[in-house]
């Protein structure tokens, strides 16, 4: 990699259960879309997150074999997501602003990197009103392949010219953090809905909030 100008100062994050609580929103819709189309879905759900939407459309499709669709399934569950999100307002998780605040006014740079498409990503940043702090936004529709797959990771790094070994990637998916581990960073989690593996605490520094994470990068 070459042209690194911010070596050391930079954070990536995914979005879903790391910036906002989101995740529980979306198995909500999940289920209320398989009740709706009497369908059993939890392990095929869990089997999908972290993923983009073309990826949970063939994992979807092939546990079904044919018994029920991503085409039918996937815009039922987004319409259930946005009237949740309407009805509920968008739940932000505990200190994302002062950490998004205080990594900023110590020179990070900071990248979004998530499985959501642009357009969702994009709505979700303005409406928590924290856009201004990303200078760099990787979204699931931008690559062929999504988490595990390093390249959306590669690619943030690369649009903030940082060595992504000297960058954080900060998930709480086991897919997303894989897809940050291929990519050569600095891996952390913060848990939401799935426990660390002990595989996981071999290679990523755990926290449980937002608020741990930026003061033990602070620290440093």
């Amino acid at each position: 990699m070459k042209d690194i100008k911010n070596n050391g100062k930079a954070v990536v994050f995914d979005m879903d259960g790391v910036l906002f609580d989101t995740e529980r929103v979306y198995y909500e819709a999940w289920d209320i879309t398989a009740e709706e189309m009497g369908i059993e879905i939890t392990e095929i759900r869990d089997r999908c997150a972290g993923h983009n939407a073309a990826d949970i459309a063939t994992l979807f499709d092939a546990w079904f074999g044919g018994k029920a669709t991503y085409a039918d399934f996937g815009p039922r569950k987004n319409a259930h997501f946005r009237r949740l999100l309407d009805e509920n307002g968008l739940p932000l998780k505990e200190g994302l602003h002062e950490t998004l605040s205080a990594l900023k006014e110590n020179g990070f740079r900071i990248a979004l990197a998530t499985s959501t498409r642009r357009e969702g990503a994009l709505s979700n940043l303005e409406r928590a009103k924290i856009r201004e702090y990303f200078d760099v936004l990787t979204t699931g529709d931008m690559f062929v392949h999504g988490k595990p797959d390093p390249e959306i990771y590669l690619t943030a790094c690369r649009l903030l010219e940082v060595d992504p070994a000297s960058a954080y990637g900060v998930e709480d998916s086991y897919a997303g953090l894989e897809s940050a581990r291929r990519a050569g960073m600095q891996v952390v989690m913060i848990p939401d809905l799935f426990p660390p593996t002990d595989e996981i605490r071999s290679y990523a520094s755990i926290y449980s909030t937002l608020t741990d994470f930026c003061k033990a990068v602070l620290k440093k």
